[in-house]
């Protein structure tokens, strides 16, 4: 009895350590399926950051179970594997889902259960599909990385990782590893989010280095507007935006008031015109304080929902974080402080780290752009520097992106004893001797130019942009492109035209002969990733094509020369079918355009109207005549000193219901004659098809819009024009320091103009001193410009290091005594005064990022030159076109929610971009990410 009892007990006792020790290695098991499943978020992230694809990488699924994998946005289904391999009369795909252990996350993804009716995570397809799986030792980790931008869902502009870890071995090629063999329902389910940043705001204050300091925006004496309402005009219907703001530090408010228009939705079953559980799609959002600069100054919230209309009768008035009365706005308006506000809801916004352009790959020995460039082409052997070598054809732009190594193309910055150079400095002192960049009127920045063209100008039958380079090899020769078969072309100089780096479509690169044809025969087909990258600085204006999407890189700074747009057809109005006006002016919205600078990005206002001609210390000259400022460009009886200016127009745009849009067109010259009188021919658009191959005749009887009018001096041909001569300027005027400032009818038939107003359309206009007079005295041009003109940049802008700028140039009339109430003798009524902004419209749409703004006093600088348009040009009663308005910033919501079919229909389905599996990516290729995650934990 007493060896039962005891053998009882035994046992007994064996039993509990059996099941301790299974409890225990279960839940160590727990906590390893845990470690794996964060290893899952960890690896997805670093790929994220780091890899050559950025944002745009995503794993390749499994797609257990079924043959292709289908695109949900295309209506193209998943087709499943139907065969009977070992012939139990059940399909493949039954056979994987009853043996698989992680069939219900490994098969294809799809929005719905496929076979439709079939219960959840039981079909061949579904919500729950389209993880990768990982092997790590004794467990794995499933991932699933998506973007699924959403515009009424404000988390969903952020990538969401998801990793499920799991315990045990599985290998589908090993039935060892089965069900039931092998079964084990441990698991652990993480989700992480990550945000790009650069997309998501309409201005993002990065603060890259973590700088405890304040950072202004707006500008004195201006009404500041972050977004704008729905025009109370029916014609402009659906031209609202909203204003979403991110600040990485302490946030100073500048202007006589500011007005931010933010987008709200209501949780879905809502009452209709609650307002209480309102969720802000857009935000103010500060990880710091709130200022602002003066105690009088306004701020007010105007919330609309997300068809534009105002959710609240008035704007709501906005505090400082110090303020008592501090609200939230129901989220909408937060700063960084641990407190509530008055209505008890929480502020507490956290820093998001800044994405990096010169982010080193997964081996940290180049950066991400220079792999997806430099590193993405063949190599050839071919004869270098009069030896046979291997040469990296991506060296030279023929790759799977393109190349441009212009690393002498930079603007250090300097400190001496006596002063040092910076390029604000630079930018801001027109006419300054000292600046080796000022030509003139002109900034001439060291940089490779590139053109984007919306067609295909060199006959390959592929859309083109042309790239050209006026920099230095390191043995002081100048740069000579080599084709894609590595031969250097002598005939092509500085000079290439090549097809884009296509995304979605690749590019053929075909043989071309030295008269300028291809030889078909001979071609060379190359995938496209989107990227552009430039180790040097960038100047850069043009048209996408249809359906482009291109991410531009620059390892300094990027200058904006102009208008750059997405694709426009000239033949089809902005006005959509409905009669509104599109609220993108006619955009193409399948194209996509984004600007990285790891220095600046900077609007260079003084090559609206752009230089061709290169231009030296030879081509300035003083309009005192003593080496002293302010400086013109001389057109001297060299042909080669023929001033050559391209311009384009964008499409007009203005929030005044009293405006019209523009029908006429004046030419403006501010010019000079040397010693005397300086005769000039000008033409337009020269070429073989028009009469006199494009002379304007500048000379022959026209009339301006305010009623001026110009008598022909018979004793001169009609396309002669004496700058100077008693005949055409008042006595006195345009010779020497007292500089003409004329103006010219374009619009006017008998002027012999073609100008081409349709958006992104290229013109040139040519002035030379005319060959038929006795005198060739020198003409000195200090000042052209077109009114009216739209300049209109549509792209995600990004200076990582430094700042958005523009830069302001000199005033167009610099005569301080031609003023309101005391016009001067001799100058065009039409004429702007000094001090007086032109009829210039400049529209960033899109998104601006930055490290720091720049400074107030600075923004105060570029606003007085392009943020009021005055009401009439000049002297006259002629009204502009833009009356009251100027520079100008809009959210473009494709950069956060990229479809081309938004605002089309309540939910866009049609996004921009998608990968080979019908996964949506962001608007332009490769972008970078925030290096942080803004939540890991639970499946939310």
């Amino acid at each position: 009895m007493v060896m039962f009892i005891l053998s009882v007990v035994a046992a007994v006792f064996i039993a509990l350590v059996a099941r301790n020790l299974f409890r225990s290695e279960r839940f160590s098991n727990v906590d390893v399926v845990a470690q794996i499943a964060e290893a899952g978020i960890r690896y997805a992230d670093q790929m994220l950051t780091s890899s050559e694809d950025g944002a745009d990488w995503r794993p390749v699924p499994d797609n257990h179970g079924v043959i292709t994998p289908g695109n949900p946005f295309t209506g193209v289904e998943p087709v499943p594997d139907t065969g009977d391999d070992d012939g139990d009369g059940k399909p493949n795909w039954q056979e994987m889902r009853d043996s698989y252990p992680d069939f219900k996350w490994t098969r294809a993804y799809w929005p719905t259960e496929l076979p439709t009716g079939s219960a959840p995570g039981t079909g061949y397809a579904g919500p729950s599909g389209g993880f990768t799986t990982f092997h790590t030792g004794e467990g794995r980790f499933l991932l699933r990385v998506s973007y699924n931008p959403d515009p009424r869902d404000p988390f969903s502009k952020y990538i969401k990782i998801e990793s499920i870890g799991r315990w045990g071995v599985f290998d589908n090629e090993d039935p060892t590893t089965w069900r039931p063999y092998a079964q084990s329902n441990l698991r652990r389910e993480i989700t992480a989010y990550k945000p790009i940043g650069i997309t998501d705001y309409l201005r993002f204050i990065t603060n890259k280095g973590n700088r405890s300091m304040d950072f202004p925006l707006g500008c004195p004496g201006y009404d500041v507007n972050m977004g704008r309402a729905e025009p109370s005009d029916s014609a402009r219907n659906n031209w609202f935006r909203g204003g979403p703001i991110r600040v990485n530090g302490n946030l100073v408010w500048y202007g006589n008031s500011v007005n931010l228009y933010l987008r709200g939705a209501l949780p879905i079953g809502a009452p209709a015109g609650s307002t209480s559980d309102l969720i802000p799609i857009d935000a103010v959002e500060v990880a710091g304080e709130i200022k602002v600069s003066d105690p009088n100054l306004k701020v007010w919230l105007t919330r609309m929902d997300t068809d534009g209309n105002r959710i609240d009768s008035n704007p709501i008035q906005l505090f400082p974080s110090d303020s008592a009365s501090f609200t939230t706005a129901s989220g909408f308006y937060r700063d960084g402080s641990d407190l509530t506000d008055t209505s008890r809801a929480a502020r507490g916004v956290k820093r998001i780290e800044p994405p990096l352009i010169d982010q080193p790959d997964l081996t940290k020995s180049i950066n991400r752009y220079q792999l997806s460039t430099l590193y993405s082409g063949e190599r050839v052997l071919t004869t270098v520097s009069g030896r046979r070598r291997w040469l990296n054809l991506a060296q030279y732009g023929w790759g799977r992106g393109v190349y441009i190594s212009n690393n002498r193309d930079k603007q250090d910055e300097s400190e001496t004893l006596v002063g040092g150079y910076t390029q604000r400095a630079d930018w801001l002192k027109p006419n300054s001797p000292l600046s080796t960049y000022w030509k003139g009127p002109f900034y001439v920045p060291p940089a490779a130019v590139i053109i984007l063209h919306p067609n295909d100008t060199d006959g390959d039958g592929q859309a083109d942009f042309t790239i050209i380079r006026s920099d230095t090899t390191s043995s002081g020769a100048k740069f000579v492109w080599r084709d894609a078969w590595g031969e250097v072309r002598e005939d092509w100089g500085g000079t290439v035209t090549m097809p884009y780096p296509d995304p979605n479509r690749g590019r053929v690169i075909y043989k071309r002969r030295l008269d300028g044809t291809f030889d078909m025969s001979q071609k060379k087909v190359l995938d496209g990733n989107g990227v552009i990258y430039a180790e040097g600085n960038i100047r850069i204006r043009g048209m996408l094509p249809p359906g482009m999407q291109l991410t531009v890189v620059s390892n300094e700074t990027i200058y904006i020369d102009g208008n750059l747009l997405k694709y426009r057809n000239w033949q089809t109005p902005a006005d959509d079918a409905g009669g509104n006006l599109d609220p993108w002016r006619g955009a193409d919205n399948t194209c996509g355009l984004a600007l990285l600078a790891r220095e600046n990005i900077c609007v260079n206002t003084t090559q609206f109207f752009s230089p061709l001609n290169s231009l030296s210390a030879e081509n300035v000259g003083s309009d005192s005549n003593d080496g002293q400022p302010p400086f013109h460009v001389k057109v001297t009886n060299s042909p080669d000193t023929q001033l050559k200016c391209a311009f384009d127009f964008g499409p007009w745009e203005s929030e005044n219901g009293s405006a019209n849009p523009p029908n006429d067109w004046i030419l403006y010259l501010r010019h000079r004659g040397d010693h005397g009188p300086s005769y000039i021919n000008a033409w337009l658009n020269p070429t073989s098809a028009l009469p006199d191959w494009g002379i304007l005749y500048l000379n022959t009887a026209w009339t301006l819009p305010d009623g001026a009018s110009h008598t022909p001096v018979t004793r001169l041909l009609s396309h002669v024009w004496g700058v100077g001569d008693p005949d055409f300027n008042f006595s006195g005027m345009g010779i020497g320091s007292r500089a003409a400032c004329d103006a010219f009818p374009l619009s006017d038939p008998d002027i012999n103009a073609r100008l081409v107003t349709a958006p992104g359309s290229m013109n040139l206009l040519q002035i030379g001193l005319d060959q038929t007079t006795y005198t060739r005295e020198n003409d000195g041009i200090s000042r052209i410009a077109v009114q009216p003109m739209d300049i209109r940049i549509e792209a995600i802008l990004y200076a990582q290091e430094g700042s958005f700028f523009v830069i302001p140039g000199d005033w167009f009339n610099p005569d301080p005594s031609d003023v309101p109430g005391n016009p001067r003798v001799g100058v065009r009524p039409m004429f702007p005064y000094f001090g007086q902004p032109l009829d210039c419209r400049i529209i960033i749409d899109g998104a601006i990022a930055e490290n720091m703004p720049a400074a107030i006093s600075d923004v105060e600088e570029w606003m007085a030159k392009w943020g009021n348009i005055p009401e009439r040009y000049g002297s006259s009663n002629v009204r502009t076109a833009h009356p009251g308005e100027g520079f100008t910033v809009l959210y473009d919501d494709h950069a956060g929610w990229p479809y081309s079919d938004l605002r089309r229909v309540p939910k866009p389905t049609k996004p921009i971009r998608t990968d080979k599996f019908g996964r949506i990516l962001p608007m332009a290729p490769k972008l970078p990410v925030s290096s942080s995650l803004i939540y890991f934990g639970d499946v939310m």
